[in-house]
């Protein structure tokens, strides 16, 4: 397995800015294309639950969200 650390930015509907920080368990030999689905799906969850980290702390976050950064790395 190889472990990927990743963070997500962006926006919402009204402005609001939100980041995602997580990381995934990849196969050795499977693609990296899956450490991408996995951090997308992780950072909707994440939003769709509140538990993203928001730049307005307090602020609603409302869809459709945009995503504006997406760093993913091995982790070492």
């Amino acid at each position: 397995m190889i472990t990927y650390v990743f963070e997500i930015s962006g926006t919402a509907a009204d402005g609001q800015t939100w980041t995602v920080k997580g990381e995934t368990d990849v196969d050795r030999f499977g693609m990296f294309a899956q450490a991408i689905e996995d951090a997308q799906a992780f950072a909707f969850m994440q939003l769709t639950n509140g538990r993203a980290i928001y730049g307005k702390p307090g602020v609603g976050c409302k869809g459709p969200y945009t995503v504006t950064r997406l760093m993913i790395e091995q982790a070492q």
